[in-house]
């Protein structure tokens, strides 16, 4: 509106002969207005950038690297939160997923836990192991039972080029990634992972299939509802088939007790399987060792939890090794140990479980990073 008065003016004494007269002082004007247009203007745009969200995403400059120092949050170090930000790690391990056909990429009913009280939102960033930003998630909450928040995906970006994503995301491309959470003020999650292809001979066969590895294939968890120790004892571990196409699977998992040997449980054999390449949750219900000709009968929580000592689980994959599990009943409760440990773990890797799950990690796994 003051930009419109004085051009008006400036024009009524263009056309005046007194202005005329005085060229001199018109020119002084002139200059004087153009001045206060570029004022106007530089505080217009001023406002505009102050109301921009940091989750608002359009053009490739609204979503700077990390590269460029700082642009985005870091990491909290704040030892006295007992219960910072994370994610429901079976819903992450659920969540990202990868079509074997054609590496289509998405991310799926992520819920996160502690989220700080008035959040609005955040986002996700997927990476390169290198640095590489590729793809952004923005989301809002769905509150669920606390203390767990759905991820409401909104908006997918690719930072590359700015544009906005609609449906799964082309990562048909072997290498190792990162997905990293924020939230507007603070890094609190990253989860890595590799992608990788196999390839079949078989011309009949299903051609090739793009796979994930990393966390699903080491972490594992013992669950009994609602932590009532009269309730039946479940192991849920991820089974797939490496490689394209299906297979069937005769799976034996057995629960002995180190220090005599004992077999304590195991799952039931009579049951077939047929395993996919992408990851799928299998969930066994565990049964006292069978006698003779007879059945296995259920096997509780409680009938684990009555003799402390150190364990190990283990799972044959049509009688070959898929993995060794070690644990420990203490108290007559089960152990949290490496990144189960609250208040000790590293938050931004930091397994949660709740109160009825126990997790644990592969031994081999576990061996290889020593």
């Amino acid at each position: 509106m003051r930009t419109r008065t004085i051009l008006a003016i400036i024009l009524a004494l263009a056309f005046s002969t007194s202005a005329y007269a005085q060229l001199g002082d018109l020119k002084s004007i002139v200059k004087k207005a153009a001045k206060e247009v570029k004022k106007d203007d530089a505080k217009s745009d001023d406002a505009g950038q102050s109301d921009k969200s940091p989750l608002d995403v359009g053009k490739k400059s609204d979503a700077p690297k990390a590269a460029k120092g700082g642009s985005r949050p870091a990491a909290k170090k704040d030892a006295d939160r007992k219960y910072p930000p994370g994610l429901s790690f079976a819903t992450v391990l659920n969540g990202v997923k990868l079509l074997p056909k054609d590496g289509k990429f998405t991310l799926n009913h992520i819920q996160t836990a502690f989220l700080p009280e008035g959040c609005e939102g955040g986002f996700v960033v997927l990476r390169t192991a290198d640095g590489k930003e590729l793809y952004q998630w923005d989301w809002k909450p769905d509150h669920l039972k606390k203390p767990y928040t759905l991820l409401n995906v909104h908006n997918v970006v690719n930072l590359e080029t700015g544009e906005k994503i609609a449906g799964h995301l082309d990562m048909a491309k072997p290498g190792k990634y990162v997905l990293d959470f924020y939230l507007p003020d603070e890094h609190y999650y990253t989860f890595p992972f590799t992608i990788s292809k196999a390839g079949s001979d078989d011309p009949f066969g299903d051609g090739d299939a793009w796979l994930l590895d990393g966390d699903w294939e080491d972490c594992a968890y013992w669950f009994y509802p609602e932590a009532d120790e009269t309730k039946s004892l479940y192991w849920k571990v991820w089974l797939r088939h490496k490689g394209s196409g299906e297979a069937d699977a005769k799976i034996k998992l057995e629960v002995k007790r180190d220090a005599d040997g004992t077999l304590v449980c195991q799952n039931r054999e009579d049951v077939s399987f047929r395993l996919k390449p992408d990851w799928v949750r299998y969930e066994f219900d565990m049964i006292f060792p069978p006698k003779g000709t007879s059945g296995g009968a259920y096997f509780k929580a409680k009938d684990l939890l009555a003799t402390d000592g150190d364990y190990t689980l283990t799972i044959m994959v049509n009688d070959k090794p898929r993995g060794t599990w070690k644990f420990a009943v203490k108290g007559g409760k089960l152990n949290y140990t490496g990144r189960t440990l609250r208040e000790k773990a590293d938050p931004l890797t930091f397994i949660e479980g709740g109160r009825d799950a126990w997790w644990y990690t592969r031994e081999e796994a576990k061996k290889a990073s020593e």
